[in-house]
């Protein structure tokens, strides 16, 4: 059972790796749950990412608590509904914030509610040495990763708060502290959180790092793509401009006469205002005309 349970996690993880190491968007092989946002904003994408990370804690934590449940004979049945209350929660808040577009204040109301969760099932998880404090890591990544501005720093110090009033009430309240049944029960659940957490934070900073390399390289390219057309633009400009005015050209001489006062012969006065080469030749007409005067010289 612990085997098959271990297992699980690891599928869980790789899964949710690959597939969003693959690809931005919303992860797939969680679409009847999460769906896809009509919004393709990195904002939008870690919010549905985080929901469905919340989901699949629950979901795991589940699973970690009815196997205590049935087989370590741990019936701690607060925790039991605190995970189908969290399983609940991000499903509504995927929901909830599909219907905005500004999903940050969701994603706020989304971690606070989870933080509050596990500042309630503290005590009754054996405190600082049971799995809950390493679910604070997540949620710090996750409101780093998602809010800005104002909104991150309550949010931030409402984390902070809740962490120092957790670890307070354990100091002054050690007999309402719930321990576990057996060694073997805490290290079971600890352990098992642990690597999910760790899963979670490296899939959300592998996400945000490859969403934020794909969004440079879109940048980058379109920005060198803008300076070929702006480069283009100016040189075409340049040499309408050099050709646009009228020419003064001598009616005896046909030397043209340059804007500093100076007279070059046509081609001469082509070759540095263009990009035209001039080459040398004879038209036909006056081929016959040469002819003509060779004859009659000689």
């Amino acid at each position: 059972m612990k085997m098959w349970l271990s297992l699980s996690f690891v599928s869980i993880g790789i899964i949710c790796m690959l597939d969003h190491f693959k690809a931005i968007s919303v992860s797939t092989w969680l679409s009847p749950l999460i769906g896809r946002s009509h919004n393709d904003r990195l904002e939008f994408q870690i919010y549905f990412f985080s929901c469905s990370m919340i989901v699949i804690a629950g979901l795991v934590s589940l699973a970690i608590n009815l196997y205590q449940y049935y087989f370590l004979n741990v019936h701690d049945i607060k925790a039991i509904f605190s995970c189908i209350f969290l399983i609940v929660t991000g499903v509504a808040f995927h929901y909830v914030g599909s219907r905005y577009k500004h999903p940050e204040k969701a994603g706020a109301v989304l971690i606070t509610s989870v933080a509050a969760l596990i500042g309630l099932n503290w005590l009754t998880n054996q405190g600082s040495q049971g799995s809950l404090p390493l679910w604070f890591a997540p949620l710090f990544i996750i409101t780093a990763a998602m809010l800005r501005g104002r909104l991150l720093a309550i949010v931030g110090t409402y984390l902070t708060l809740m962490i120092v009033i957790s670890i307070f009430l354990e100091w002054r309240l050690p007999q309402g502290m719930v321990v576990y049944g057996s060694s073997e029960a805490q290290l079971f659940d600890t352990s098992a959180v642990l690597f999910l957490s760790t899963i979670i934070c490296f899939s959300l900073t592998l996400f945000v790092t490859y969403a934020y390399r794909q969004e440079r390289d879109l940048t980058l390219a379109l920005e060198i793509e803008k300076l070929k057309k702006e480069s283009l633009l100016d040189a075409a400009l340049l040499e309408t401009n050099q050709l646009k005015s009228l020419l003064p050209i001598c009616a005896w001489c046909k030397q043209i006469k340059n804007d500093d006062g100076s007279w070059a012969s046509f081609e001469r006065y082509l070759s540095e205002h263009s990009k035209t080469d001039i080459t040398h030749g004879i038209c036909p007409a006056c081929l016959i005309e040469a002819e003509k005067k060779d004859t009659e010289s000689s």
